[in-house]
């Protein structure tokens, strides 16, 4: 079996980063709801002004009106306040038949970080899990930085039988960027899927 090479050894030979770009991202994935409740204590706590809070909310009717898949997958693009992204990832989904596919295509050759980000969270909560096909894909993928990030949803959604795959991505990694986080993505794949197969 393929959890068995996750030993306590491997994990102590290769700790993680407790500040990478990679780790903020799992926290975000793992803790479901967490943005949503920051922006509600942010707003409680009167952090914003109103003029500030009108253009967010403004943003927001703009979201939750759009019925157009192309448009939503265009926002992916753009600098939305950061409030507003939980309701973008939510709109989304509600269309993640049409921008799916349009999603994963991009990704393969995108180098645009505010896109990249969005679509992780998309592709970590969308209704169909797209592991396979990502895990299919991956050696087409042009940014190791967008990899990295791709083994974080494998390791959330991927079957057991991916860990010797995502150890080859994490060995791949670490001797191909040496001076880089972009290992930290299947290492910490490797974390979630001892988690949820031993």
């Amino acid at each position: 079996m393929s959890k068995k090479i996750l030993t306590k050894k491997f994990f102590r030979d290769n700790p993680y980063l407790e500040n990478s770009v990679q780790q903020f991202i799992y926290s975000y994935l793992l803790y479901d709801g967490i943005e949503a409740v920051a922006n509600e204590t942010i707003i409680q706590n009167g952090l914003l002004s109103n003029e500030c809070l009108e253009q967010i909310r403004q943003e927001n009717e703009r979201i939750k009106s759009e019925q157009s898949p192309e448009a939503i997958f265009q926002l992916f693009r753009k600098k939305i306040d950061m409030m507003n992204r939980v309701e973008l990832i939510s709109k989304a989904l509600e269309l993640e038949e049409e921008i799916l596919p349009m999603v994963i295509e991009k990704l393969m050759r995108s180098k645009h970080h505010i896109f990249i980000e969005n679509s992780i969270r998309f592709l970590a909560k969308s209704q169909k899990n797209g592991s396979p096909l990502l895990q299919a894909k991956y050696s087409e993928i042009r940014s190791p930085y967008v990899q990295s990030l791709i083994c974080l949803i494998i390791g959330f959604r991927g079957e057991e039988d991916t860990i010797s795959w995502m150890m080859d991505r994490f060995f791949e990694m670490k001797k191909l960027y040496p001076n880089e986080t972009y290992a930290e993505g299947p290492l910490i794949a490797l974390h979630e899927l001892n988690c949820r197969f031993s």
